[in-house]
Formats: C-alpha cells, sequence, structure tokens
C-alpha cells in the first residue's frame, strides 16, 4: 500500500497506514476471504473466523462504525488487503505454489527455505554468574525484496528462443495489487456509539490494476495487453509468494525480539532476555540493565524515533519493507485504537540518485572501478580460456538460439522456476547436486552425466561470477566506493549509541532498509575476504542483521569487549561475526566492524571522479541496429562464399559511388556556371546603361570585367565574348 498525503504548502510524506475499516469496505468473496485467511493463520497460528469481519446489516447499532469486538479483526483484515490479495485471473495458478518441480534453487526462498533463516538465539553462555552480561539495544536489517516479475521485457531481456512468444513464460498477470489513499482535503462527520459526532478522514481507497491497455483477441489465444510484460504485471512487480516470505521475515524478527510473556515460545530467541529488544511486559525501559537510552518510550514501537524504515522507491522494495513490518508490529498496529490511523514513515528519494544500490550516475568512478576488474588478465583468463566457458557459450548458440549469453540468464531461470512456469527440455535439470562453483572448475568436473548436463545449476553459476568479479576484485575497491554512502547511514543509527550522545532524537531500535539483491551482496563484500565468496547470489527475501549488543565486564581491563559494545552479524539464518577480521566468536568488540566499514562510510567527500572520458549517451534503438549489421556481417563472413559476397558489394558499392558523384559534381559545376555568366551579364548591362538612353559604353564594360581580376587576355577574350552577348 501506498498511502500519502499531502496537502498545500505542506511537506509530502509517503507512510503505511493501517485503519479499522467501516462497513462498506467488509464484504468481501468468498475467494477473497481464503486468501486473507491463508496470510492469517500464517502470522497467528489461529484459523480465521470468517463471522468475525462480516459485517451485520440488520445489526441493532445504527452508526456506521463496527463493534469494537469486530473492529480488530476487521482492522487485521484490512492491514493485510491493503497490501493487495484482490482476486484476479493468472497465467500460473498462485494457490499451487511450488509443486512443478521436484527440487527448487535456494534463490527461491520456498516456504521450507524460509523457515531456515529464523534468527539464531546466542549460542554464548547465559550464566547469571558470568563476567559478561551482553544486552541487545539495537538492530539494522537489511532485506531483498521477496519474488517479483522480470525487470524487463523484449527485446532485452533475453532468454530463450521463443521466451517471449510462449504463453506461459511470455505474459505475466499478477494477482497482488498496490492501493493507493488519497489525501484528505476535509474532514467527515461521523456518529458513534454513544451518540456524539466525530471528525474523521475520509475513508477510502483506490486500487491500482496495470490492464488499462488490454487487447480485445477473438481468436481464443491469450490475451494480452500492451505492457512490457504482456499482462497485468508491473516490471519487476512484487508476487504474492514474495508477500508470504517477506511476512515471515517479519515474524522471524518478532519471535527473535519481541517478549511477549506466556506468548513467547521457549525455542524462539526472545525468550533470552539478553535478546529482549522489546519486552512487552516491562512498565519502564523494557526491564533491561542499560545506560544507553534507545527511542522513545513516549511513541508506539513502530513510530520514530524506536523504527526508521528506508527504501528506495521501487514498487517491490516499497512493498516488501510493508510486509516485513506488518508481519513485526501487527498487533501493536492493530490495536492502535479505532480513531487514529497508525502510520509508519518511509524515507526514500529519487531511484537515480540512491545510493541502496552501487550508482555509477552518483559516483562515476565506480565505472571505472567495474572495467578496470573486467579487463584484469585474471578475469580474461577465465572468460576467454576456461573451458566451461567456451562450452557453455556453445551450448546457448546451439540449443537455446543465442548468439551469447546474455545477463538477463540468471534472472530469465529463477523467474521462471521459481512461480512454476515451464523451462526449455534442456534446462528442466536441477537437482541441487552441483551446487555454487569456484573461479576453478572447468569443463571436465561437469561431464559425468554428458557434456550437457547440469545446465541450469552451471548457467547460474557461469552468470553469478560474471556478475560479481568486480565485487571481489582488488579487495572489494568497487563495493567499498559504491557502498560508501550506504555504511554512512546504518553508521547514523549506530554511532550516537556507541558514543552516547544526547539529541532531540534519540537512535533508533531498529533500522530498516529495504533494497535488493544488488544492495545486500556489495555490502556483505564490503566486510572482508572470507565473510561471502562472490559464488553464491543473493535468494528472494535475503536479510542481514547487524545486532548491536551493551556489554557490562565486570572485569574491564581484561575483557574482549574494551569498547563495551558488542555485535553480531547474521545473514539468512547463519552467524557471520567470525569470518570477519579480528573476530573468533559470534559476538565481537563493535570496534572491528568499524575499523572495516568507517574508512569508506563517506558520501560526500568520496573520491568520484572518473579518470575515462564520458560517453554521451546513445539511443538504444540506434545501438541495437547497430549491433545486428554487426553480427549479420560476422555470420555472412563466416559462411562459404561469404568473403566473396562482400568484396563484391565493395567493389559495386564503390563504382556506384563514384557514377553518382560524378553526376551530382557535372551538375553542380553547370548550375553554378550559368549563374556565373547570368550574373555578370545583369552586372554589364545595368552599368552600361545610362539615363534612358541605351547605348553601348566600352569603358563601362571594362571596368564591370576588370572588377572580376581577370588577366589583359582575359579581358580582350571577355570583351569579344560580352560584344556578342551584347
Amino acid at each position: 500500500v501506498v498511502v500519502s498525503s499531502c496537502r498545500a504548502n505542506t511537506k509530502l510524506t509517503t507512510s503505511l497506514a493501517f485503519k479499522p475499516t467501516k462497513g462498506r469496505f467488509n464484504r468481501r468473496s468468498e475467494e477473497y476471504t481464503a486468501s486473507v485467511s491463508r496470510l492469517y493463520q500464517v502470522s497467528t497460528g489461529r484459523s480465521w473466523r470468517h463471522e468475525h469481519f462480516l459485517y451485520n446489516e440488520d445489526s441493532s447499532t445504527s452508526s456506521r462504525r463496527m463493534p469494537t469486538v469486530l473492529t480488530i479483526h476487521t482492522m487485521m483484515l484490512h492491514a493485510i488487503l491493503l497490501l493487495g490479495y484482490a482476486a484476479a485471473s493468472s497465467t500460473i495458478n498462485e494457490s499451487n505454489e511450488y509443486t512443478k518441480y521436484a527440487k527448487y534453487p535456494p534463490y527461491c526462498s520456498t516456504p521450507d527455505e524460509m523457515e531456515k533463516r529464523a534468527v539464531p538465539p546466542l549460542q554464548t553462555s547465559n550464566d547469571n554468574d558470568s563476567s559478561v552480561l551482553p544486552q541487545l539495544i539495537h538492530v539494522t536489517a537489511l532485506i531483498r525484496h521477496g519474488a517479483r516479475t522480470p525487470w524487463a521485457g523484449a527485446p532485452y531481456y533475453q532468454c530463450w528462443d521463443g521466451y517471449w512468444d510462449d504463453p506461459e513464460t511470455g505474459i505475466w498477470n499478477c494477482d497482488l495489487k498496490t492501493y493507493m489513499s488519497p489525501p484528505a482535503t476535509e474532514k467527515e462527520h461521523v456518529v458513534n456509539n454513544d451518540g456524539g459526532i466525530v471528525e474523521e478522514e475520509p475513508d477510502f481507497l483506490f486500487e491500482k490494476r496495470y490492464d488499462a491497455l488490454t487487447f480485445d483477441v477473438s481468436d481464443g489465444s491469450a490475451v494480452r495487453t500492451g505492457n512490457e510484460l504482456n499482462g497485468t504485471c508491473q516490471l519487476g512487480q512484487l508476487l504474492t509468494r514474495g508477500y508470504d516470505q517477506e511476512l515471515r521475515n517479519g515474524l522471524h524478527l518478532r519471535q527473535a525480539y519481541f517478549y511477549d510473556g506466556n506468548n513467547t515460545a521457549d525455542e524462539h530467541a526472545a525468550s533470552d532476555p539478553r535478546m529482549r529488544l522489546w519486552d512487552l511486559t516491562a512498565t519502564d525501559t523494557g526491564g533491561r540493565n542499560t545506560q544507553t537510552v534507545i527511542g522513545d518510550t513516549t511513541k508506539a514501537i513502530y513510530q520514530e524515533p524506536n523504527l526508521r524504515y528506508r527504501a528506495d522507491d521501487e514498487q517491490r522494495t516499497l512493498m516488501s519493507g510493508q510486509i516485513l513490518l506488518r508481519g513485526l508490529f501487527g498487533p501493536e498496529l492493530l490495536s492502535s485504537g479505532d480513531e487514529e490511523a497508525a502510520v509508519i514513515r518511509l524515507h526514500t528519494a529519487d531511484y537515480n540518485k540512491d545510493v541502496l544500490v552501487i550508482n555509477g550516475e552518483v559516483c562515476p568512478k565506480v565505472v571505472d572501478l567495474q572495467n578496470a576488474a573486467y579487463d584484469s588478465e585474471e578475469f580474461k583468463k577465465w572468460n576467454e580460456t576456461s573451458a566451461e566457458v567456451k562450452l557453455l557459450r556453445e551450448y546457448a548458440k546451439d540449443e537455446l538460439g543465442l548468439d551469447k549469453i546474455p545477463p538477463s540468464m540468471l534472472d530469465c531461470l529463477m523467474t521462471t522456476a521459481c512461480t512454476d512456469r515451464s523451462l526449455p527440455d534442456t534446462l528442466n535439470d536441477y537437482d541441487g547436486s552441483l551446487g555454487p562453483t569456484s573461479w576453478e572448475e572447468n569443463a571436465e568436473s561437469n561431464t559425468d552425466k554428458g557434456i550437457y548436463s547440469n545446465m541450469f545449476e552451471r548457467m547460474v553459476n557461469y552468470v553469478v561470477k560474471e556478475h560479481n568479479f568486480p565485487l571481489k576484485y582488488n579487495q572489494s575497491a568497487l563495493p567499498k566506493l559504491g557502498m560508501g554512502p550506504l555504511w554512512k547511514e546504518i553508521m547514523a543509527n549506530i554511532d550516537p549509541i556507541l558514543n552516547n550522545e544526547e539529541s532531540d532524537s534519540p537512535p533508533p531500535k531498529l533500522a530498516l532498509f529495504s533494497g535488493h539483491d544488488t544492495t545486500i551482496m556489495p555490502i556483505l563484500a564490503t566486510l572482508g575476504e572470507d565473510v561471502w565468496s562472490g559464488f553464491e547470489w543473493a535468494p528472494y527475501a535475503s536479510m542481514m542483521l547487524i545486532e548491536v549488543y551493551e556489554v557490562a565486564d565486570a572485569d574491564v581491563d581484561e575483557s574482549e569487549y574494551q569498547s563495551g559494545f558488542a555485535f553480531r552479524l547474521i545473514y539468512n539464518g547463519d552467524v557471520l561475526t567470525s569470518k570477519m577480521d579480528g573476530c573468533s566468536s559470534e559476538l565481537c568488540d563493535i570496534e572491528n566492524l568499524l575499523d572495516q566499514v568507517l574508512p569508506f562510510a563517506k558520501y560526500e567527500d568520496r573520491d568520484c571522479a572518473s579518470v575515462s572520458p564520458v560517453t554521451p549517451p546513445t539511443d538504444e534503438k540506434s545501438e541495437d541496429l547497430m549491433t545486428e549489421m554487426k553480427s549479420a556481417t560476422e555470420t555472412l563472413i563466416q559462411s562459404p562464399g561469404g568473403v566473396g559476397v562482400v568484396f563484391g558489394l565493395v567493389l559495386i558499392s564503390a563504382a556506384l559511388g563514384s557514377v553518382l558523384t560524378c553526376f551530382c559534381t557535372r551538375r553542380r559545376y553547370r548550375k553554378a556556371y550559368h549563374y556565373s555568366d547570368s550574373l555578370k551579364l545583369n552586372e554589364l548591362s545595368m552599368s552600361g546603361v545610362g539615363d534612358d538612353n541605351y547605348r553601348e559604353s566600352t569603358d563601362s564594360i571594362e571596368s564591370a570585367v576588370s572588377a572580376y581580376g581577370a588577366t589583359q587576355r582575359e579581358l580582350e577574350e571577355k570583351d569579344r565574348y560580352e560584344n556578342s552577348l551584347i
């Protein structure tokens, strides 16, 4: 849901709002209800009772407002519906998720895979007699959006021969809708249960649908639209599978950091007092023995400064963060009260200027660093001489109809397989047996089942290596420069905690950054050589966590936490802290994190000047035409007799060019000569006429001719010629 509040002469604030629904929004179909019921059961563990949100028109309640016992449930319904379970036709049946293939890549983030990514409890001893007593006080979470549609359309998004012609892969229809709430211009008066009059903003929504360019197809074929993906989906739009993934991420965070007394299961990390970022049973600052002030206890836990929510301005990232917060703060959002909407502030920026990914427009030097990586001998050795790479290129040409392996190949494979669409027979061989491979992997190690075996994984590994090579090259110089501004944002939430700075706006307990795979992978690359190999791609709904602990150590002089603070690094449920330089266990002195990232956590003072000349923008259509012409010429030369044909074309072109040039030159010369004679004659005639008498005047003629700079001989010849003309 994108809810915008905009009034004249005021700021524009984009927020996520959960508001109690009125009766006119509560009439939903059984199919609609089934979708909501499934999500409600995932988030609460209880079955949804249909009668709880049916509005009884025969009720004795005379007002339009719902009874309180029903409103809580309708609020939850509304919170879920805002993010779009609207009935719509779809080429793929979303109710049969992850049933087409026997096994799915981890990239797809199936429900079983998402369950493995729960936040692990602290393994450090929880002995009360221990001198080290860490207490969690802050969490920074970086997420990748959930499952989505392809990020581009034809012809730039190349997959395999026939991809866009097949309705199953070439038409994308979406069930997940975006709802928008317009700004209120005036209050409306509503009668409450006590007969009093209350004022509130009008409560209505707009449902955004990508179906305006629907074609009328009468031959019974699949209905296409004029959109990039030929259906009702937006480019890169979040899918319902992505909704479920991010909802699960939110529930993981709640189970790890929320303590709610008997409602917190023993196996949840929050059952450990050290992990309780929020203790709902405490009446003061959370029942924790900490000296650092985090957040504001007078504000709701989902309001600033308790929460800072940051995303770039893409539909899939905006909605993914909103869904995660729905899973994290669901009960609190729903208990905000009938008279006031629960508003969560969202911070974003123009996409082409944002820094949640490496941005060459903001910092041109990153392009130089990327080119340097691809021009390196290390990359050329792998890319030009590797037997595996040569084999894959031959396979792409022979089996997939591609001149080369496009950068979109990874996305083609994953968006197809992860949404239960059909892969080409030669690529339908994923079994997970190969896994990510190192740079030294060659063709011989992959030929146990035939030369073209495990092609799905081998194609994935090739594209991943090609893309990620610059992120690891030269001690990750590229991501350190490109992600410096994002690290500065991250540390802006952590530094005040470490320095115990007093401010009107305390640091947040939770900072959420909703971005892309190209956000998380570069960030991981900046944390050290061993933290991330570069051979694995960040799956859908990936989540990286930086937990900050305040450490009370009785023996400060001998403590391994000299700063008084520790951190824990978690990625998709795995603790990576010990892989960082200077760290040997799951908790590490935060000074090691600062030493790693502060040297490049910069924005304005980065060295972003490019040493390469700026290439003017090229028209994409012209570039595509030149590419096609070049490809056609290469194909012609390689064919039998092709060289002779090219040579003949050159000779014919030269002959035609010569004839045409000669013809045009003669024609222009004649026109010029005729023009010159006419001009001279006019001048001579005018200069030889005086008053109203027509008479010859040799002096006048000679004077006029001399003005053209002729010699004496030429003058004599001109004299005879001009006399004849006169």
